[in-house]
């Protein structure tokens, strides 16, 4: 009869023709999503690789070393179309600033794809060996500093009552702003072979906590915000708002009194 769907072995045919557009619209679907996923992982891996490359051209002249660039998120088109990423994280296991060996990992969070506007927030976390903390902080008349749990010792001398002494103080650390502060715990004085515990008269002996600023070391704007001791190494956390990370920001450091 006229009008009739053809069949073919009891189906008709017109669903079965709408079957195979639905299957060949899936495909195209199902390639074209395949398609964003490689161009996205694409673009972003360019994007990493271009990024640690800009960032080591604009390090100071006093640092050196390859800084590894991961972009997080889901996706990396979309992040970019909106003019800014969710997270971004630096890894420099082998940094030298002014010849001194760093391991820095960075996370960056609402970095914006035009980087003369400023990152949301910053959060950095540097690890220095005990040679490496001695060469950036000097303990006013100490040999050098040494790394215990959570504390450090160091020695000096004072004069008291015409005679000189030399003592050795442990003492506790944290920071400021802009300083790593000693906090005198412990300490024994030495006069010759005599030795005197000096614990209980610490205040005489030292009357004060000592302040070490390392502002010039930090780009001006970058805080210290933690610092923790273990045996041989120190772990420093810094965190900055609102930073931006260009060449001229990255150039300027703090200044200490």
């Amino acid at each position: 009869m006229v009008g009739e769907p053809m069949t073919v072995g009891g189906e008709s045919a017109v669903p079965r023709r709408r079957k195979t557009g639905i299957f060949v619209a899936l495909s195209v679907v199902l390639v074209l999503i395949a398609a964003i996923v490689v161009a996205d992982v694409g673009l972003r891996a360019y994007a990493e690789e271009k990024a640690s490359s800009e960032m080591a051209s604009s390090l100071p002249d006093t640092v050196d070393g390859k800084i590894d660039v991961k972009i997080g998120g889901f996706s990396f088109l979309q992040q970019y179309l909106s003019g800014s990423f969710d997270q971004v994280t630096l890894d420099a296991p082998g940094l030298s600033v002014d010849g001194v060996p760093v391991d820095a990992h960075v996370v960056a969070t609402g970095v914006p794809t035009d980087l003369s506007k400023p990152v949301g927030a910053v959060s950095a976390r540097l690890t220095l060996s005990e040679d490496a903390v001695n060469s950036v902080i000097e303990v006013p008349g100490s040999a050098a500093l040494t790394l215990d749990n959570q504390a450090v010792g160091y020695d000096g001398s004072i004069t008291l009552l015409g005679l000189s002494l030399h003592y050795l103080v442990t003492a506790g650390v944290s920071v400021t702003a802009d300083s790593v502060v000693l906090t005198p715990e412990t300490a024994k004085l030495t006069a010759g072979s005599a030795v005197v515990d000096a614990s209980g008269a610490l205040n005489a002996v030292l009357d004060r906590s000592i302040p070490l600023c390392v502002a010039n070391y930090l780009p001006q704007g970058v805080e210290l915000k933690s610092l923790s001791i273990v045996p041989g190494s120190a772990t420093v956390t810094l965190g900055a708002s609102d930073f931006t990370v260009d060449e001229a920001s990255l150039r300027t450091v703090g200044t200490c009194p």
